[in-house]
């Protein structure tokens, strides 16, 4: 019985679970339903008002279209087209955002107005020129006489000046064709002489061309004559004493010779110095008389000692005149990477030399070659890491000397020419340093000792006896 209750009970609580639920769906779709139908009647009423308004749309647009001059059965775009043609014809003055047809009618009624009015003025001075001449009129015979009187005069001068044209035209005509005729004939001429003076100058170019030519070659030939030749000693060696290396030479005061002035010396039996090895070098000390000076060995041979009759030549010094040079390239004399540009200078102007120009080593050009500027002494050529003031500046010197004539020589043929040697070595330290310069070498004064046999070499040297005592000869 008690579970026979308790299905009845679970069957009620599922049955009155199942009505609620229905109770509120139902309650859910009629609430839904009658928003629906709420919503359906607006929407209704919303097409009912818009129907009424697009009606009333149709109607206005009816009535425009009848008012602008337009069918109803006319379409948006046919309208639109009329009205732009319309306003391109009627309204092209307007601005674009006035262009309408009320705008139109207005602006054509003033000028309707306008016109009117013009017309209005136009009627009265119509009038007033219909009053004058009908005043004309009562007097035109008078006019008509003296216009004609008029016009027959003005004919007769027409006919005069037309004469009178007529012939000064021909006039000119004639003229103008005798001036063309000599216009031909004066270019004609003008062309025979400009061919003549261009025969003319091309005879002048072709003869200036073998000036130049014969110029160049008389140059060449003149200056192989005046021009230092190392094929000539300019002295030679008259006495010597190896005893405290000292020289005498053939040059003196009358030459112009200088102290200090270096020369080479060569064999005495030399016959072309510029093939010939140099075998010492002297330097002036003294100048004793006319044609006779002293000069101290600077260097010399042990094998192949100065001898009486030897010749001296030096490039930087001629008898009776200045010689004059130009400086150009990097000049290192004692391979220690340093500019001795300052010693070529002062070894020049010690013997009597001018430098007339030289380039400095940021490319600064002192000084100018002339035609007296015997040589130009060249060191080494800059590469192209140099700067491009010191290489035009040495390029230009080249190229002016080249034009001027002027002779080159390298720097070392310079000094080897000369006779220089290098008496006062300097050691340097630090980069560029030469290693040379830290070799050990005795200490000073005191000579060298060969270990084994002693060479002839070596023997202390000393001068020859005369042949026969009281000869008053040499020992030559």
């Amino acid at each position: 019985m008690a579970r026979e209750n308790q299905g009845l009970q679970i069957a009620l609580i599922v049955f009155v679970m199942l009505s609620i639920i229905l109770g509120v769906t139902t309650f859910i779709f009629y609430q839904q339903w009658t928003d629906a139908a709420t919503k359906a009647e607006a929407a209704t009423k919303e097409a009912g008002d818009q129907r009424a308004a697009a009606g009333v749309l149709a109607e206005e647009s009816s009535k425009l279209k009848r008012q602008i001059g337009f069918a109803e059965t006319d379409q948006a775009e046919a309208i639109d087209s009329q009205y732009k043609a319309d306003m391109d014809e009627f309204g092209g003055n307007f601005p674009e955002d006035n262009r309408t047809y009320r705008a139109l009618l207005g602006y054509l009624f003033q000028t309707i107005q306008e016109k009117d009015a013009k017309n209005d003025l136009l009627s009265e001075q119509l009038e007033q020129l219909k009053q004058d001449y009908a005043v004309r009129e009562a007097g035109k015979d008078a006019q008509i006489k003296q216009l004609e009187s008029a016009r027959d005069a003005a004919l007769q001068d027409l006919a005069t000046r037309t004469q009178t044209f007529s012939t000064e035209r021909k006039r000119i005509t004639d003229a103008q064709a005798a001036l063309q005729t000599q216009l031909a004939e004066a270019r004609k001429r003008a062309d025979e002489q400009l061919a003549e003076i261009q025969t003319n100058l091309d005879e002048t170019l072709k003869e200036k061309q073998n000036l130049v030519t014969l110029n160049r070659q008389k140059s060449e030939k003149l200056d192989a004559l005046v021009r230092e030749s190392f094929e000539v000693a300019h002295g030679e060696i008259r006495w010597i004493n190896q005893g405290n290396g000292t020289v005498w030479i053939n040059l003196g005061r009358a030459d112009s010779l200088g102290r200090q002035i270096t020369f080479s010396v060569y064999p005495m039996d030399t016959t072309n110095l510029t093939k010939a090895i140099k075998k010492a070098s002297i330097e002036v000390t003294q100048i004793l008389g006319e044609h006779l000076a002293e000069a101290r060995i600077i260097e010399d041979k042990v094998s192949d000692p100065i001898m009486p009759g030897d010749k001296i030549h030096t490039p930087i010094w001629t008898p009776g005149e200045q010689k004059r040079f130009a400086l150009a390239g990097f000049m290192d004399i004692n391979s220690d990477g340093k500019s001795d540009q300052h010693i070529i200078r002062n070894l020049i102007t010690m013997n009597g030399a001018v430098v007339d120009c030289e380039i400095d080593e940021t490319g600064n050009q002192r000084g100018q070659m002339t035609v007296d500027t015997r040589y130009l002494v060249l060191g080494k050529r800059p590469d192209e890491q140099g700067s491009a003031e010191v290489i035009a500046g040495y390029t230009a010197m080249r190229r002016e000397a080249d034009r001027l004539g002027i002779q080159t020589i390298p720097v070392r043929d310079l000094l080897q020419q000369m006779g220089w040697k290098d008496q006062t070595p300097v050691v340097r330290f630090g980069m560029g340093s030469n290693p040379a310069d830290f070799r050990a070498k005795p200490p000073a004064g005191v000579p060298k000792v060969s270990s084994g046999t002693v060479s002839g070499l070596f023997k202390p040297r000393r001068p020859p006896r005369e042949k026969s005592p009281g000869s008053g000869g040499g020992a030559y």
